[in-house]
């Protein structure tokens, strides 16, 4: 038994190797290979013991950066006055404040769309 053992744990390995390879997810790679998913986190988790240093970091989406337009710069003379802020989301919404708004508060309102 304990050859069987170790002939499939160099399967697994092997398929886990390739697997950190490729863009695919976990889970989508056992798919394609016709492997459960339980299987494939079971054997991901003994390799990652195995070899911890081994890890590959999973990003779902890249990060991506919206451009900002600033529509009139702000002079040194007018900041002492209260200029809008105005936050255009791209699904539709609209965010106005005054530049006033304490930090804490602008974050909890940008977070909140």
């Amino acid at each position: 038994m304990q050859k069987e053992t170790t002939k499939r744990k160099k399967e697994m390995y092997s398929i886990l190797k390739n697997w950190r390879k490729s863009s695919l997810s976990l889970k989508e790679y056992g798919e394609k290979r016709g492997i459960n998913y339980g299987i494939m986190k079971y054997w991901n988790r003994q390799f990652r013991i195995e070899f911890p240093e081994s890890k590959k970091t999973i990003s779902k989406k890249k990060p991506i950066f919206i451009p900002v337009e600033v529509s009139n710069p702000i002079k040194k003379e007018v900041v002492s006055k209260t200029v809008p802020i105005e936050v255009h989301y791209p699904n539709g919404v609209f965010l106005q404040c005054s530049s006033d708004i304490c930090k804490k508060e602008l974050k909890t309102l940008i977070t909140l769309f």
